[in-house]
């Protein structure tokens, strides 16, 4: 649920993006051919984050990281204007039925609609804004899929990927063990329960019974195949088992552990069919974020875009955007 919260957190800070309406040219930032973006709504977003970290602008660089913030955050906000523009131009909508789905899939974040209203009300926003904003994301992401619709991606693309790329889809060698944790002073009771599991006891059961490790015990202390490596008197003990071994007592800076070794693997290159499909979105995808980045350096440069605050034009900034649209 909190990455949902998070989810919508950033839809309402994204409401301010597209805030584009008449206003007095002191509350101007910025026209975007005749359209204004509002001042108060840039002063809006940046408040909110001193709010939410308020160390973020402070020290003694702090003035020239909120004016890089400042300028990055207009140039955004220029984006995402004429990512809407361009898809006025294109005739794309968006059904009511659609908005109302995805607000719905934004409210099952949260226990009540007490919690969604509050939510919204913190945001500064009512269920009318949100309805305008989440139909504009909507029509931005119906923008973006038309430039991308007729991508086809080739074998011989798949497979220079795949050459290019070996460590990709590289497996190192790893070991999948069970282990059984005791406190680093009750050794003794690690005696007496390895002791059992040499006569035949059962190592799952045991782990479920004694194991002080919260994240495998309830699975008779299963550790799955690790990310990364074991501490490594742990890494060196079960490097040493065969499948099916079990260990002595290893000390490690977490207690006493008994090791159970369920599997290996070598190190070793997943075959190409097995990745090609992974191949294929990962291709796909460097082609929607270039043709995106394609798409939105055209329009500003046919755009009358004219930054209303000196010391926020930054040209550099707006030439190789690195902002998107949401």
């Amino acid at each position: 649920m909190k990455a949902l919260r998070i989810a919508l957190a950033a839809v309402l800070m994204a409401a301010l993006v597209f805030s584009v309406t008449g206003c007095s040219d002191e509350d101007a930032a910025a026209r975007v051919n005749d359209e204004v973006i509002k001042k108060s709504d840039l002063d809006a977003q940046i408040e909110a984050l001193k709010e939410q970290y308020p160390d973020m602008f402070t020290g003694a660089d702090g003035e020239g990281r909120l004016l890089e913030f400042q300028q990055r955050l207009l140039d955004n906000m220029i984006n995402n204007v004429l990512i809407r523009q361009a898809a006025d131009e294109m005739g794309i909508e968006v059904s009511d039925a659609d908005v109302a789905a995805e607000v719905d899939s934004l409210k099952q974040g949260f226990e009540s609609d007490e919690q969604f209203n509050e939510a919204l009300t913190q945001a500064g926003m009512d269920v009318e804004a949100l309805n305008q904003q989440v139909r504009e994301q909507l029509v931005t992401e119906q923008l973006l899929a038309s430039l991308s619709e007729d991508v086809s991606v080739s074998d011989e693309e798949i497979a220079d990927y795949y050459s290019g790329n070996e460590a990709q889809f590289t497996e190192q060698a790893a070991v999948h063990a069970s282990h059984i944790l005791f406190d680093p002073a009750d050794k003794e009771t690690a005696e007496k329960v390895l002791a059992e599991i040499k006569d035949g006891g059962d190592f799952s059961a045991l782990a479920k019974e004694y194991s002080k490790d919260p994240g495998s015990a309830a699975n008779g202390g299963d550790l799955g195949w690790p990310s990364t490596p074991y501490v490594p008197e742990f890494q060196a003990a079960a490097e040493s088992l065969s499948p099916g071994e079990i260990s002595d007592l290893v000390e490690t800076t977490f207690g006493w552990h008994i090791i159970k070794v369920i599997e290996k693997r070598d190190t070793s290159v997943k075959p190409l069919a097995e990745v090609k499909d992974q191949i294929v979105e990962l291709i796909k995808q460097q082609y929607n974020a270039d043709t995106y980045q394609q798409f939105l350096n055209e329009q500003r440069d046919k755009a009358d875009i004219e930054i209303l605050i000196p010391e926020l034009a930054t040209p550099a900034v707006s030439q190789e955007a690195t902002g998107t649209a949401e």
